[in-house]
């Protein structure tokens, strides 16, 4: 039997266990979930199809301006994008390429993203590399002596994934462009549709370019500098780019139009291209509908997320950055109604920011996953052991309370 004094420890013991250990027990394990207010976005979301009850009625009427935002094509709307331009050699062996790309930036590429810097920012990189081989060997055309690869089968020829380019691991869009030099028994090559090609875009990647070298004059197999010869690649590459951001001079026209005013810009590769004001009006007005959208739907979703995960981490960084996105709403509304689609621009920029640096902070990603049935899992091990004893000695107490009782 137990002494006084032992069954006093196990009482206490208890009482110490249950009382002050519990609670910290609780407190320490308890995921710290910050207050967000996302009153402001959710009543939006609810009367979004009633303008009259919203808070930010002139969204919607500006959504209807620009019209449905199609990305068949066009890159997702971003505040940085990434641009690599690589020139890619097929065989080293055959010739060593090089070029000036800082003169073709300067004067081709860079003129064109000062025009549209308002929309985002844009980095722009470059680089050589070589073994790059296609998929299969092109057919060959007897009557023209060259080589060609079939329109409707490109993807069986050419497969970018395949070359190891190398590009930077970002968060942000990449669009890529491409110069493809085939090797010498594979040219001249082509893109055979209708007519003769050397280009192609890909949808929301890039665009590539197949170049073809004469290199019967180059005598003393040194590298060979392909500056001069690439400019109007250049001036194809900001086609590609214009239409991969959805740069269109209006956003209503039908599809014959744009048809018709595609064929005309393959068929004047050689002038350069220079926005007008029209299109840059466009511009600001469609991304600033898209950074809208994005930011309200963005900020939405994490609302659900949040309200349907009790155990996610939500800390006050999340909750600062969704004010910021919310205030950015307001002012981007107050912006269009003094029609000034700059500002407005500005503003949806910093909202469409803020909202997914809130959505995809990296504490909330990693408790999105660790329910309850991990902490038991975790704890139970911990707990039994110690907590073992005190009930074993808590039942001996109560034996030798009742035997006591019926000695009585």
């Amino acid at each position: 039997m137990f002494s006084k004094s032992k069954r006093v420890n196990i009482v206490i013991t208890f009482v110490l266990l249950f009382i002050a250990g519990i609670p910290v027990w609780w407190n320490t394990t308890t995921t710290y979930r910050s207050n967000v207010d996302f009153t402001e976005i959710n009543e939006y979301y609810n009367l979004k199809d009633n303008i009259t009850q919203t808070k930010w009625p002139l969204f919607k009427q500006l959504f209807n301006q620009v019209g449905p935002i199609q990305h068949d094509i066009e890159v997702k709307t971003a505040i940085e994008y990434s641009l690599s331009f690589t020139l890619l050699n097929s065989d080293p062996s055959d010739i060593i390429p090089k070029w000036d790309f800082p003169y073709l930036s300067n004067k081709y590429i860079q003129p064109f993203i000062d025009q549209i810097s308002d929309i985002a920012n844009f980095t722009v990189q470059s680089k050589i590399s070589h073994y790059a081989t296609l998929l299969k060997s092109p057919l060959y055309d007897s009557k023209e002596n060259s080589y060609y690869i079939p329109s409707a089968f490109l993807s069986e020829y050419i497969n970018p994934n395949e070359w190891q380019l190398d590009t930077p691991s970002t968060n942000q869009p990449t669009l890529n462009f491409i110069i493809y030099i085939p090797k010498t028994t594979q040219s001249p090559l082509y893109i055979r549709s209708n007519q003769y090609s050397n280009s192609f875009l890909i949808p929301q990647w890039g665009g590539i370019i197949i170049h073809n070298v004469n290199n019967k004059n180059n005598n003393n197999n040194g590298p060979i500098d392909l500056t001069n010869e690439l400019e109007d690649q250049m001036v194809s590459f900001k086609y590609q780019l214009k239409e991969l951001l959805g740069i269109n001079n209006e956003n209503n026209k039908n599809n014959n139009e744009k048809k018709e005013k595609k064929h005309l810009e393959k068929k004047h590769l050689e002038k350069d291209i220079i926005l007008s004001n029209d299109e840059i009006d466009s511009t600001i007005k469609r991304y600033t509908a898209e950074n809208i959208n994005v930011s309200i739907s963005t900020l939405y979703s994490l609302s659900s997320l949040i309200e349907s995960l009790p155990n996610m981490l939500v800390l006050d960084n999340i909750r600062d950055q969704v004010k910021v996105a919310i205030e950015s709403l307001g002012r981007a509304h107050q912006c269009l109604e003094q029609s000034d689609y700059n500002c407005a621009l500005q503003a949806s920029k910093q909202s469409l920011a803020s909202s997914e640096s809130a959505f995809f902070d990296k504490n909330m990603l990693s408790q999105l996953y660790f329910p309850d049935e991990h902490k038991y899992a975790v704890y139970t091990p911990l707990f039994v052991p110690v907590c073992f004893p005190i009930i074993a000695g808590i039942f001996q107490e109560f034996k030798h309370y009742r035997n006591k009782k019926l000695n009585k």
